[in-house]
């Protein structure tokens, strides 16, 4: 038992040590240093007089937590609604159950040769697979764009 309670007594230790340190790692700079024998040194102080500065960086402090979002998205869209200075009247205004009906307008010039880019893509990227190049993705997917526009 007491193995067991040593183990976890180490956990604990290293767990606070880690997070001490990792404190104060966000505001130091870090500088690299040259030693006289060509070694690179990287510390957070300054390089000794025996040794050349190669650079300093700082960085900076970390951002702050993020404002608690809402948790759902009800919730968000309650919140907008509320916000929004526009109140919908909803005085004698009913929907009927009846789904509206009209005439479905593309937004593709020809949709037919839209799709037919597209499958002729795909059937190259499945012919090709992973040994295809920029180029031809690029050339392919110019002609997709040039039919979908």
């Amino acid at each position: 038992m007491s193995r067991s309670s040593s183990c976890a007594g180490r956990i604990v230790l290293a767990c606070v040590l880690v997070a001490m340190g990792s404190a104060t790692w966000g505001n130091d700079p870090v500088h690299k240093c040259r030693g006289a024998d060509g070694q690179s040194h990287y510390q957070s102080a300054p390089c000794a007089s025996t040794q050349r500065t190669e650079w300093v960086r700082e960085y900076p402090p970390d951002p702050p937590a993020p404002v608690a979002a809402a948790t759902s998205t009800r919730e968000a869209r309650t919140a907008r609604r509320a916000e929004s200075p526009h109140k919908p009247s909803r005085t004698g205004t009913r929907r009927s159950s009846a789904s509206a009906t009209g005439a479905v307008i593309s937004m593709h010039r020809d949709a037919a040769a839209c799709a037919r880019a597209k499958k002729a893509r795909d059937q190259t990227y499945a012919r090709l697979g992973l040994k295809r190049d920029f180029a031809t993705s690029r050339k392919l997917d110019d002609r997709v764009n040039a039919a979908c526009r």
